[in-house]
């Protein structure tokens, strides 16, 4: 018999995993009608049909697509693949390239039924959504409340989307008030109930500042909720799915959805102490920001973004905790500041440290202490003495990059559609297919640096290894300290950023020297290959199913 694969997926956590079973019951019959045999099965469990980002088993199965391992794949209908047009035209054009037959209880599928379903699946999200806001809408209407429980209230038991007062946390909403109309700060107050021992809204022990007067102008914190003076807005705020990158993303509401239901029996602050707060609020941003409060935009620079060589591996010598840009340099880059000490007040490294000196710290002792081989012979030995504790913390790493990786791959798959499809010429697309390919080729071979750090526990190095990561140390050093083409030096920001699993910043005193370590992941030394491999975009194209003669004329180039 021919070999198919079965996929299954359920949306809700509130389904079991009976609903899986279920449908591979039905794919096997399916695949036994059409004389195919099942030969795996790809599962994704409470995972929405709306898009592909987090289907870890679907990007599995489209990856096993393109190697070709089977001639079917059977479903029990189009909806468990996508209900997304793109997404589900996309995926079918893919099989159809490779002659891979989808089946469904319908039968062997077709563009027919690909774009019915793909219009039919795109209405029932809409229409779901709104009826799913509909009904919000109207509890809203009657004073009740379709969301989570805002610090300060409870639930009425029996009651779904009743609050009332709660009595504990509804003294720490007004001591939270009085402090700020006083003139603390809200790191002074964070740290106030942080040392009095109150747990967050969330029931952590550190406060975070920003819970106070986070979002524009201080008016998405505590301070400018209204809800505490007894007054329920709704629709205020709306989420969005951004098709690129999968991450849901905050705006503004429509002023005409906005709904705003008087609750005088929630009110917990009197109106002159919110007036009085709030007044405070709005001087303190417009002394900070100038008149409206609001932060101007920086243009050309992006204090977040991953751009920097180090961001997201450094950590603070003291607590262990992230480091985060905290502040701007005179120059105008970034400086980085342990974020328990920024953002808790709960730590007592305070100073912050100019990014920029700190890469050319990494850089210059790299390549003064990470070629010797008794160094590396050190590190292995201090590396075995905490492997247990690496063991959990490579957990929450790998799903990290797991997901990274699942959303580099998706991306590729659109600018490559993108591309295929484009009358016009195409080189900003390509550039664009380069960067995400380098930055899937990267994740992938730190997937794998992480997978082979979790068998690690035992090993002794072979001189050939420290050879080998020695030369790649120089190579990386070269070209980092070189600078230049930003694409050109992807690859060797990319093998950075996978040998070395965090950059400790020991405190150190005002104008003196940084003091830094670096921790290397040991499968990186003993002979993983540091640099991925990165495929061309004629490969890229090819690994999809569409050849560069096909669709590239005179006046378009897929080169760059």
């Amino acid at each position: 018999m021919k070999t198919a694969v079965a996929y299954a997926r359920f949306s809700s956590d509130l389904q079991k995993d009976r609903s899986i079973d279920d449908q591979v019951a039905l794919c096997e019959n399916i695949a036994k009608q059409h004389g195919y045999r099942i030969a795996k099965v790809y599962s994704d469990r409470a995972k929405s049909a709306a898009t592909l980002f987090e289907r870890d088993a679907l990007l599995e199965l489209m990856k096993d697509v393109k190697a070709g391992k089977f001639s079917a794949v059977v479903c029990e209908s189009l909806d468990r693949i996508s209900r997304d047009q793109e997404d589900l035209a996309g995926i079918f054009k893919r099989l159809q390239f490779r002659e891979i037959k989808l089946l469904t209880g319908e039968g062997e599928t077709s563009s027919i039924h690909v774009g019915v379903r793909g219009i039919v699946g795109s209405m029932f999200l809409t229409d779901l959504g709104n009826k799913v806001k509909r009904g919000h809408n109207g509890r809203v209407r009657e004073g009740k409340f379709p969301g989570a429980v805002t610090y300060g209230y409870s639930r009425v038991p029996g009651k779904p989307g009743v609050r009332e007062i709660h009595p504990e946390h509804s003294k720490v909403v007004l001591r939270v008030f009085r402090e700020y109309a006083s003139g603390k700060t809200t790191r002074e107050i964070a740290a106030g109930l942080t040392r009095d021992g109150i747990l967050t809204p969330s029931g952590g022990k550190h406060w975070n500042h920003q819970t106070f007067t986070g979002g524009r102008g201080g008016k998405r914190g505590m301070i400018g909720n209204q809800i505490y003076i007894g007054r329920l807005i709704w629709n205020a705020n709306r989420s969005v799915l951004d098709p690129d990158s999968g991450k849901k993303l905050k705006r503004r509401g429509k002023p005409e959805d906005v709904i705003t239901v008087e609750v005088p029996h929630l009110r917990i602050v009197p109106q002159e102490l919110w007036d009085a707060a709030n007044s405070v609020c709005t001087s303190r941003a417009e002394a900070k920001f100038g008149a409206g409060g609001k932060r101007p935009q920086r243009i050309g620079y992006r204090p977040y973004s991953r751009e920097h060589l180090l961001a997201g591996l450094l950590s603070c010598g003291s607590c262990g905790g992230h480091m985060r840009i905290a502040q701007v340099s005179r120059d105008g880059g970034p400086r980085v500041a342990c974020a328990a000490a920024h953002q808790l007040g709960t730590c007592q490294h305070r100073k912050s440290y100019d990014m920029k000196v700190l890469e050319e710290t990494v850089l210059a002792g790299i390549k003064a202490h990470l070629t010797s081989p008794e160094a590396l012979k050190e590190f292995t030995k201090g590396y075995h003495a905490g492997w247990a504790e690496r063991q959990r913390e490579m957990r929450s790493d790998r799903e990290n990059t797991q997901r990274a990786l699942n959303r580099a791959t998706v991306a590729i798959d659109r600018v490559v559609t993108a591309i295929t499809e484009s009358d016009e010429p195409v080189k900003a697309l390509t550039e664009k297919l380069r960067r995400l390919e380098t930055e899937r080729a990267g994740l992938e071979e730190k997937l794998r640096l992480i997978e082979s750090d979790g068998g690690a526990n035992v090993v002794s190095l072979h001189p050939a290894s420290i050879g080998k990561f020695a030369t790649s140390i120089d190579a990386l050093h070269a070209a980092l300290t070189r600078g230049g083409d930003p694409v050109a030096l992807a690859p060797f920001r990319s093998a950075f950023r996978n040998v070395f699993d965090r950059i400790v910043v020991h405190p150190t005193g005002k104008r003196m020297p940084y003091e830094i370590t670096p921790y290397a992941r040991l499968s990186a030394i003993i002979g993983v290959e540091l640099f991925p491999k990165v495929r061309s975009t004629e490969e890229i194209l090819k690994e999809q199913g569409f050849g560069c003669a096909d669709f590239v004329g005179p006046e378009k180039s897929v080169s760059s």
